[in-house]
């Protein structure tokens, strides 16, 4: 075994000598480079696209440059052929040219086209092997758009640092797991370098890599990737790269079709990516880069193990990939500008705007039962794919193998079949609840031993496998219900989580109480964010009802109203009798915050109405209506 372990170590010697000796480079030239800039006035001050609200030094992409040249020269040899440094040089001397004095579009494009004919000069190309007027093209396509992807999403702090530094990494472990040594090496050479930046880079940064630094960072990523792509086939040899760098993907393609679809211009700056939207949703900026950062880790650990899959399993983890992210965009862009603060007039109407152009272009009224139809088709299928690999621990015996792929056409038209038979696709999910829950697993149940009866009748006893079929239900129902019940999940925490509203208790936590949250959040007009629930009983203090916590009883609430910022206590009227709703109002009075009721009563439509919500003051008895 320690054999085994020296042997490896000495053939990854000098990939991790390269790594090594960036992140130590990166530690030393960051805070010199910053320096120098902060001297000379190199510095991004804040404005309207920017997110900062500080000047932040700029030009640490020389410090990483170097780190990288050093790490490359003095911890490996025999990497990259010399064309793929000129595109790298000609990048960074765009981007700091950029960085000092602005470049027109043309000109960047241009120059990005040079670096791009460089790496195919070089021998690197997508699709290699393919025919030359497609493999081309789409190189292009892909150096350019992973160059730009990589440098729009250098939005907050650390992001654009710690996405290199994983995706580098993955690349790396592609590299040595396909011998090609090389490719480690600049990968760990650029993992290091980003890594000792990280250290100035991280909430709240001392220092901004700028454009010199984030179009050198992608452009070394793009041709790293095209350098794994040719070890698989050509199906998984195309997905590794693009899981490889999924979320400088994601972000590109979310801000575009948004942006598309608002009427604005793709290529001017904002506040619109998706980073920026998870911090309006109510995440804070190290939750952001947290989150982001381990979704790029999370598809490079599926990169990797892509390497060691047949392609069905592949494809199949492709798809619910697919429908993960889509299900995540879609939110993002209906949900997370017009309902939010900081948002400029552009962003309202987005939902409308969708809408229109699904109805116009997929279904007409229906669209959503369309767009849902879609998103099973792909779930059903790799769920079929995926129960067969876990039955099997790995791939199944060939003659199931031949059976599944035959007969994988017909599973799925089956089963959709019982799904609009059983209603799936009727109503609007996004207040779905328990009764739906249930009619999904008896849908999904019913599909499987309608698919399980025909594949024994079709094809005889021999393909009977029956954990194969629970296996299928469990991974189909899970898939289903996660697209589905998403939209719920992800409006709660927004709700949860809104900024700028009135902080309010929630007196309750049973049945009355949870109407009343439910209320509050799908009425966000009404300026309340739920951030606790009372509750006389002990023994549910600490439970979470509806993502929300029950804090304490009455006779808690001054120090959970200053402990929570608390401006207002609201309670269910028919939940509590007249004396209590009385002790209630004086312990608000006492803690110095409003006091509400809720009163859900139907009563005869009033001739004239007036708001119901009026300030009388702290303490006062006010009644907030449905």
């Amino acid at each position: 075994m320690s054999s085994v372990l020296s042997s490896i170590l000495d053939i990854a010697a000098g990939p991790l000598r390269a790594g090594g000796v960036a992140v130590g480079s990166a530690l030393v030239l960051t805070p010199l480079v910053a320096r120098v800039a902060r001297r000379y006035g190199w510095v991004d001050r804040p404005s309207n696209d920017r997110w900062h609200d500080r000047p932040v030094a700029l030009m640490g992409g020389i410090a990483i440059a170097g780190a990288i040249a050093i790490g490359t020269v003095l911890g490996s040899t025999g990497v990259y052929p010399w064309p793929i440094w000129v595109g790298a040089i000609l990048l960074f001397v765009l981007g700091l040219a950029d960085d000092l004095w602005g470049v027109r579009p043309d000109a960047k494009v241009l120059t990005q086209v040079l670096a791009t004919a460089a790496v195919l000069y070089a021998g690197h190309e997508f699709w290699r092997g393919g025919p030359a007027w497609v493999s081309m093209p789409l190189t292009f396509l892909w150096v350019i758009g992973i160059t730009n992807a990589l440098n729009l999403i250098d939005g907050i702090d650390g992001l654009a640092a710690s996405v290199t530094a994983i995706a580098a990494g993955a690349l790396a472990l592609l590299g040595v797991a396909l011998g090609n040594l090389a490719l480690a090496a600049v990968m760990l050479a650029l993992a290091g370098a980003t890594i000792g930046f990280l250290v100035y880079n991280t909430p709240p940064a001392s220092v901004f890599m700028g454009d010199c630094g984030s179009l050198v960072l992608g452009y070394l990523l793009s041709v790293g990737a095209l350098g794994v792509q040719g070890g698989g086939g050509p199906v998984v040899g195309t997905l590794v790269p693009v899981a490889v760098m999924a979320v400088p993907i994601f972000d590109t393609t979310f801000v575009t079709l948004t942006r598309v679809l608002r009427g604005r211009s793709v290529t001017d700056g904002g506040t619109d990516h998706v980073h920026h939207r998870l911090i309006k949703l109510g995440a804070s900026e190290g939750q952001a880069l947290a989150l982001l950062s381990g979704m790029s880790a999370a598809f490079g650990g599926v990169a990797l193990s892509a390497l060691w899959m047949q392609r069905p399993l592949a494809l199949a983890v492709a798809a619910l990939l697919l429908v993960l992210v889509t299900v995540v965009g879609v939110y993002l862009a209906t949900m997370g500008g017009e309902r939010l603060a900081g948002v400029s007039s552009s962003e309202t109407g987005m939902t409308e705007r969708i809408g229109a152009f699904m109805r116009t272009y997929a279904g007409g009224a229906s669209w959503k039962s369309v767009a849902g139809l879609l998103a099973d088709l792909l779930v059903v299928g790799a769920a079929f794919v995926v129960a067969a690999y876990l039955r099997y621990g790995g791939a199944p015996p060939p003659d199931w193998s031949a059976v599944m792929l035959e007969m994988l056409p017909a599973v799925i038209g089956a089963k959709l079949l019982v799904f609009y038979t059983f209603g799936l696709y009727e109503g609007i999910w996004r207040h779905a609840g328990t009764p739906e829950a249930v009619r999904l697993a008896g849908a999904s149940g019913t599909a499987s031993v309608v698919v399980g009866t025909g594949l024994v009748t079709v094809k005889g006893p021999a393909v009977l496998a029956p954990s194969i079929f629970i296996l299928d239900w469990l991974v189909t129902t899970i898939g289903i219900g996660g697209a589905r019940f998403a939209f719920r999940a992800l409006r709660q925490y927004a709700a949860a989580h809104r900024d700028g509203e009135r902080r309010v208790l929630i007196y309750g936590s049973d049945p009355d109480g949870i109407l009343l949250v439910r209320h509050l959040r799908q009425h966000p007009e009404l300026g309340r964010t739920v951030v606790g629930l009372l509750d006389e009983n002990s023994a549910r203090h600490g439970y979470r009802v509806q993502g929300i916590q029950v804090l304490g009883g009455p006779d808690d609430l001054p120090a959970i109203c200053s402990d929570h910022d608390v401006e207002e206590v609201i309670v269910h009227m028919k939940a509590v009798s007249k004396e209590e709703r009385s002790r209630i109002r004086e312990q608000c009075a006492a803690a110095g915050v409003d006091c509400q009721y809720f009163d859900p009563s139907l009563r005869p439509a009033p001739e004239t109405s007036t708001s119901p919500l009026t300030d009388n003051g702290r303490g006062k008895e006010e009644v907030l209506s449905p």
